[in-house]
């Protein structure tokens, strides 16, 4: 039996699962959510994003809305949001791996140790809430502390009949058909739930071609539980989701100069890009309350996940990425990849197999003595993941313009690898309250076991003639402690330090380097809250103080695709997060008939390396690296601003986000951007943009609402990202209109 299993039974958790205000009804327990209506008492930052905002949105990107939180930075790559960039306080944001994720407070990476990069995401549209947690509270919501954590809230379980039906279409054939039905009897409740969203794309490729995607929901919650008299409550609730897309997407994007031509251009060699994605997931929730504030829940799940993106991944002999660095040396590969010249390309078909199951069990207890208020939680998770990865290479002759295929290759001739990780993790947490001041500290453990086998590229079977294996166990304590002081009924002050981490991935078996070391963080937050006369006021500033801060080599992050995570020793990040609402036309004395909310979200983020370093590739480039230089990818400036009307049937909202000048080099130099005659390896950031949006909604009767949206209304044509080869725009000026039935 491994050590770790002796640690007391105090200091075992794991990732809590209730909502305070739930505890009071087993039998009508609100979805999984971790902030909820409860985000102005907890000693961090955390901020939810309610039904009812996301109703008056209308965005099936999650970017968009995600960019209305502080502290939150997304790197935009198809327009449509179905795989983001997510980073929280200055983490990387490639494929969201630096983050924990979840769905209804369940891990929701394909395999969020052993391979975290997040190439399934929920689709958004289905989604009634979200939350992102900050600061010294995320302890509980590991693997990933430094930076946060975001989670997904899915359709809830009603308290009585209710159905729901959306229809929406827009540009570029972009529609959405959303229907879901459920309702609570006296010992059993149900909801049932299809979702599709499609969209024939917005880019154009050479000589035609598709570019969108079609993504098809599927899910179901069935929940018996006690009747209302019953001494001891619980439930008993099973969650079932099955999530199919074909995506025509490209990881290649276009040089500056094709760009300053049509932004939305996709090259011939890109015809045959496809990902095929499949993702299903069951879970089964039992929640009892033994006694008056005493609640246990405990989850059983398991999940699968196949991804095969398929894409041209050299031309003519020349990576990607050397052809769009200089298409005049590399003129042949380049006509070919235009389709205007015969050759041949290496088409790689990715295909990964993951899974990902557990089980977790949170128990909290809250009582008074005297004037005190105290809440301890406790609990723990068992969770394994895996990722098996074969990447075959295959051989196009681009004839005329079109791909024929000429050699198959043979599965995992260039990738044949299987990565295995389990973990216990698990957390304490003690709240006490006395008046105005909360107390909240708490301490966190993770002890992870990862197993890399790799095949080589040569044992299609698997024989094992070749066979390369490599094993890491760590173990680390993660303590925090955040506090709350109400000055009064409407201002408040926290603050928090808690030690953040991140797992170093998979060990490697080439890497000349050494294996990589787990990344840890002292993380200090300070933050004021004021809500009085229509105003909501939080001002937060944090420091994240890094030891081995880790990248990585990912295609997607502009690296050579191995996989390997590598340190770059100490570094510092820190920030300043901003968020203001006011209706304008508040009144102290009488409700006004019109309002006018005003939103406003600024978070500025100052991130940079501590140490000289020569670095290993990846996400970072590669050369020396020098103290104080700036980490890429991390925007120091973002600002989200709304203004909207509510009169009435009608509310509608005029959104403007701004995402500053970026870098995609380390450095302090002066910034160099894409240009006409600037060498694009010179090239040093991606210049700032802003985008402007406009929504509204009509309620007609109780029962029916018209909306319309308006994204992008002076069809900016800014690059959103230069990743994962070459430039890429933002979705052009769109329009969408639709109805949404409720019965």
């Amino acid at each position: 039996m491994k050590s770790y299993l002796f640690i007391p039974l105090l200091l075992l958790g794991f990732e809590i699962f209730g909502q305070e205000s739930a505890l009071d009804s087993v039998q009508h327990l609100p979805e999984i959510s971790i902030v909820g209506d409860k985000n102005k008492t907890i000693p961090g930052s955390g901020q939810y994003i309610s039904t009812r905002q996301l109703s008056m949105l209308n965005q099936s990107n999650v970017n968009h809305v995600l960019r209305s939180v502080p502290g939150v930075n997304v790197r935009d790559e198809e327009g449509f949001g179905l795989r983001p960039n997510i980073g929280l306080r200055g983490t990387s944001v490639n494929r969201s791996a630096k983050i924990t994720l979840m769905e209804d407070g369940i891990l929701i990476a394909p395999a969020p140790y052993a391979d975290p990069s997040a190439y399934y995401f929920p689709t958004f549209a289905r989604m009634q809430a979200v939350e992102v947690l900050k600061g010294s509270s995320q302890i509980k919501y590991g693997p990933y502390t430094v930076g946060g954590a975001v989670n997904l809230i899915s359709t809830a379980i009603p308290k009585t009949f209710k159905g729901f039906a959306q229809l929406s279409y827009g540009s570029f054939g972009t529609n959405q058909q959303r229907v879901w039905v459920g309702d609570s009897k006296s010992n059993f409740d149900y909801v049932f739930e299809v979702n599709r969203l499609a969209s024939n794309g917005f880019k154009e490729l050479d000589n035609g071609g598709k570019t969108g995607f079609d993504r098809r929901d599927v899910m179901g919650k069935l929940r018996w539980h006690t009747s209302e008299s019953a001494n001891i409550p619980q439930s008993l609730t099973f969650k079932f989701l099955n999530t199919t897309e074909e995506g025509n997407e490209s990881y290649l994007g276009l040089t500056y100069e094709d760009y300053k031509e049509n932004p939305l251009r996709r090259y011939a060699a890109t015809q045959n890009d496809l990902l095929d994605l499949k993702h299903s997931h069951i879970s089964l929730t039992h929640t009892i309350a033994p006694t008056k504030g005493f609640t246990i829940s405990t989850v059983g799940y398991y999940s699968t996940t196949f991804r095969d993106w398929a894409r041209v991944n050299t031309i003519g002999g020349q990576s990607l990425n050397n052809i769009l660095a200089n298409p005049s040396l590399h003129q042949i590969p380049y006509q070919t990849m235009v389709g205007q010249t015969d050759g041949n390309l290496d088409y790689q078909s990715a295909a990964r197999t993951y899974f990902s199951k557990g089980i977790q069990s949170n128990a909290q207890y809250s009582f008074n003595t005297n004037d005190v208020f105290h809440k301890i939680q406790v609990g723990l998770r068992y969770h394994s993941d895996q990722a098996d990865r074969y990447a075959t290479k295959s051989v196009y002759a681009m004839s005329n313009g079109t791909m024929i295929l000429t050699n198959a290759g043979v599965k995992g001739n260039q990738e044949n690898q299987i990565r295995n990780a389990t973990a216990f993790a698990s957390y304490i947490h003690y709240d006490i309250m006395f008046k105005g001041l909360k107390l909240s500290p708490g301490v966190r453990y993770e002890n992870i076991n990862f197993e890399f086998e790799n095949y080589g590229n040569a044992d299609n079977g698997r024989l094992g003639n070749a066979l390369k294996n490599a094993s890491n166990e760590l173990g680390i304590l993660l303590p925090g402690l955040g506090l709350k002081y109400d000055f009064n009924n409407h201002a408040s002050a926290f603050a928090g330090v808690h030690k953040g981490f991140s797992p170093p991935g998979m060990p490697s078996v080439t890497s000349t380097t050494g294996q990589a070391k787990e990344e840890t963080a002292t993380n200090y937050e300070l933050g004021y809250r004021y809500e009085k006369r229509g105003l909501n006021l939080q001002l937060v500033g944090f420091i994240n103080d890094y030891k081995n801060i880790l990248g990585s080599d990912n295609v997607s992050g502009g690296g050579a695709g191995s996989g390997d995570m590598f340190n770059a020793g100490n570094a510092l990040t820190k920030g300043l997060e901003l968020s203001f609402e006011y209706n304008l036309l508040h009144k102290e004395d009488q409700l006004s008939a019109i309002k006018l909310p005003l939103n406003i979200t600024y978070t500025y983020t100052d991130a940079r390396f501590q140490d000289v370093f020569v670095n290993a590739g990846g996400d970072w480039g590669s050369g020396q690296i020098n103290r104080t230089d700036l980490i890429p990818f991390v925007t120091p400036h973002l600002l989200t601003a709304s203004l909207g009307i509510s009169y009435n049937k009608l509310n509608a909202s005029l959104v403007s986000r701004y995402v500053g000048e970026t870098r995609i080099k380390p450095g302090q130099e002066e910034t160099i951007i894409p240009a006409s005659g600037v060498n694009y390896n010179d090239v040093n950031a991606i210049a700032g943009f802003l985008l402007l949006d406009f929504t509204a909604n009509y309620q007609f009767s109780k029962y029916l609402t018209a909306f319309t949206t308006l994204n992008n209304i002076t069809n900016s044509n800014s690059i959103s990202s230069n990743l994962p080869n070459g430039y890429r725009p933002n979705m052009p000026l769109n329009a969408n209109i639709g109805v949404k039935l409720d019965f």
